[in-house]
């Protein structure tokens, strides 16, 4: 597959560590612990989603049967499942580069704009996503100081919400690190390859 070599995954792996000691203990359990995070986001909203698509299905049968009651809370925990889904899916996504961006003026620069271009986006992606962490911890210390909780199941508020800052909180990690790679790389590595982030980023998981 396309991607860029596997040398240039090499770089990135110590760009929080000190250069003379690359494979130290800090680098490794900095690797372990992001793709533990990984793997926990993942399991987290994959389970939160069967369970959605569960009670989804739950529900229909029960109103299609007069006998059976109807289960009031359904629709508002499929709401909720979705709120944790959307921002565990924000950091994978952040990780992956796959939110939607426009990159025609990428594909158009040379090699020496295509690496500003890169730690610019980075960066801003970087201090938005602090921003945005801040205003939701705001939101949930609200929620938790008012005491409000789901209208049908009763749930705190807080709780429901406390994906928000978390999903939001380690979005700025990914883009802070592939801020470090594409300052470290040489611009004429970025020259008609097709980017895989998966090789690059949060320090080689792969």
């Amino acid at each position: 597959r396309g991607g860029i070599p596997e040398r240039l995954g090499s770089r990135f792996l110590p760009a929080l560590a000190p250069l003379s000691l690359s494979e130290s203990w800090y680098n490794i359990m900095l690797k372990k612990a992001i793709k533990g995070l990984r793997n926990a986001e993942l399991i987290i909203a994959g389970t939160l989603f069967c369970a959605a698509l569960v009670v989804l299905s739950l529900n229909v049968v029960f109103r299609r049967v007069p006998a059976w009651p109807a289960l009031d809370w359904a629709e508002e925990f499929m709401r909720y499942c979705s709120i944790w889904i959307t921002f565990l899916g924000m950091a994978v996504c952040a990780e992956d580069d796959l939110h939607v961006g426009v990159d025609i003026v990428y594909q158009l620069s040379n090699t020496k704009v295509r690496k500003l271009l890169k730690i610019i986006c980075m960066i801003l992606a970087c201090v938005f996503c602090a921003l945005f962490t801040y205003a939701c911890g705001k939101y949930v210390m609200m929620a938790y100081k008012n005491m409000q909780k789901s209208a049908v199941m009763k749930a705190p508020l807080w709780m429901i919400y406390s994906v928000l800052p978390l999903g939001a909180a380690i979005s700025p990690i990914q883009y802070a690190l592939k801020a470090i790679f594409y300052i470290r790389v040489d611009h004429k590595d970025l020259a008609d390859v097709k980017e895989d982030p998966a090789e690059i980023n949060l320090l080689d998981l792969s």
